[in-house]
């Protein structure tokens, strides 16, 4: 049976045996990626609705079937299972889909039995991967413009997956600061701050990681960064602790 690999973090790609799958209809491509993704058993009637809103019952259901033969033939297996009505990905073994890795990595690291500020080697490799597997956001330039259901779940998915990044983000970088590992931590929180601007914890993190190692002035640019951006979003100045923080940079 062929190795079918499925990417979602940025543009969706399909692979088989390590290369690259077309899929040329986006509404083939959207079917696979929703199923995959969501790992449920779907009623005809639902996903018909979901693709196809602005057709009638009849017209969605015989849509869906041409998709769903077309998927088919595409991935060279009948990965897609029909039931009395419904539809799901298969239990397949040699199905592998990045944000399934994803998910998988940060369970991992975060049901270890240990405190959360003292994660093993092995936390620490798999917050890394995970970090790593996520390339772009989910779906980067991808769009059904005649399903507003299907757009409205990306963004969803889009935003839940930008939340659990932060968060694997945020544990590397103070997982690199306690190893006085400056460049690393540095980089993780630059990119944490790139999902979040206006996360102020961001700011000050980088702050003190400029400052303890020994790059003041970018210290003191990262505080000039974070009040212009709390300004010009929410017309409010940091809060006092970043302001202290700021303060003690500039007296050393």
């Amino acid at each position: 049976m062929p190795q079918l690999a499925l990417y979602v973090f940025g543009a969706p790609r399909l692979d088989r045996d390590g290369l690259p799958v077309r899929v040329q209809r986006r509404k083939v491509m959207a079917l696979l990626v929703y199923l995959a993704v969501t790992g449920e058993s779907h009623t005809r009637e639902t996903l018909a609705a979901l693709f196809w809103p602005d057709e009638n019952q009849s017209h969605a259901r015989a849509a869906l079937r041409r998709t769903l033969s077309e998927l088919n033939k595409i991935l060279g297996v009948k990965v897609a299972k029909t039931g009395t009505d419904s539809l799901s990905l298969a239990g397949c073994a040699d199905f592998w889909l990045d944000a399934g890795e994803f998910h998988r990595r940060l369970v991992n690291s975060y049901t270890h039995l240990h405190p959360s500020n003292q994660p093993c080697s092995e936390c620490f490799t798999s917050l890394t991967e995970a970090a790593r597997l996520y390339r772009a956001d989910f779906l980067t330039g991808f769009t059904l413009s005649d399903s507003v259901g299907f757009d409205e779940w990306q963004c969803l998915e889009t935003e839940s997956l930008r939340r659990e990044l932060i968060g694997v983000l945020k544990h590397l970088a103070s997982i690199h600061q306690a190893r006085r590992e400056a460049d690393q931590a540095i980089l993780a929180a630059r990119r944490w701050l790139s999902l979040d601007p206006t996360d102020e914890a961001a700011h000050q993190l980088l702050m003190r990681l400029y400052a303890a190692s020994g790059q003041r002035s970018a210290a003191l640019r990262q505080y000039q960064e974070c009040a212009h951006i709390l300004g010009f979003e929410f017309g409010i100045p940091p809060l006092e602790e970043t302001t202290q923080l700021y303060e003690c940079i500039c007296s050393q």
